[in-house]
């Protein structure tokens, strides 16, 4: 198994942020069938090969991401488009 970190800061308020990680949850939701759930300011993520959390504080959004065997020689790319969205949705 593999593992991705990013930290993204941003500049938007905790509501701001939050509407912006709903909206690219609900991307993943619809492309890739990725299940999501808030808990207090945590999304957790969810679906077969992929376990993860998107944790909004004040000024950064925290993503963290296990990948499954089959996923985990596309790691460079899955992080690549985790940092190109969340540029997207926060930049």
């Amino acid at each position: 198994m593999a593992s991705i970190q990013v930290s993204y800061p941003h500049q938007h308020s905790m509501t701001q942020a939050r509407e912006a990680v709903q909206t690219l949850a609900t991307k993943l939701g619809t492309k890739l069938g990725v299940k999501s759930a808030w808990q207090a300011d945590v999304l957790t993520l969810e679906r077969q090969g992929i376990k993860g959390s998107m944790v909004l504080t004040e000024g950064v959004v925290d993503v963290e991401l296990t990948l499954g065997m089959m996923l985990t020689p596309m790691k460079s790319q899955i992080e690549a488009e985790v940092n190109k969205q969340l540029a997207r949705c926060l930049g």
